[in-house]
């Protein structure tokens, strides 16, 4: 493997990290069965999902609930 092959590998885990960032905000700014229906058909679409993906969908959705916890403390 070429180091060109490592640079395109990291910048396409980079890419699907971000794809799951923006489906984990895309549904809890949106957070009906509907929109979650929309979600798991666009990811079914590919047939697997990459693990950067679920990384990112993870990752949002950690992030959103420490902010949740945080607010609730303040008050």
């Amino acid at each position: 493997m070429t180091g060109n092959d490592h640079t395109h590998n990291e910048n396409q885990n980079d890419e699907d990290f971000d794809y799951g960032c923006e489906c984990a905000m895309a549904l809890l700014n949106e957070p009906t069965e509907d929109r979650l229906n929309d979600l798991i058909d666009e990811l079914d679409e590919d047939g697997m999902i990459s693990t950067e993906v679920v990384y990112g969908l993870l990752a949002t959705i950690l992030m959103s609930m420490n902010e949740v916890d945080q607010e609730g403390d303040e008050h």
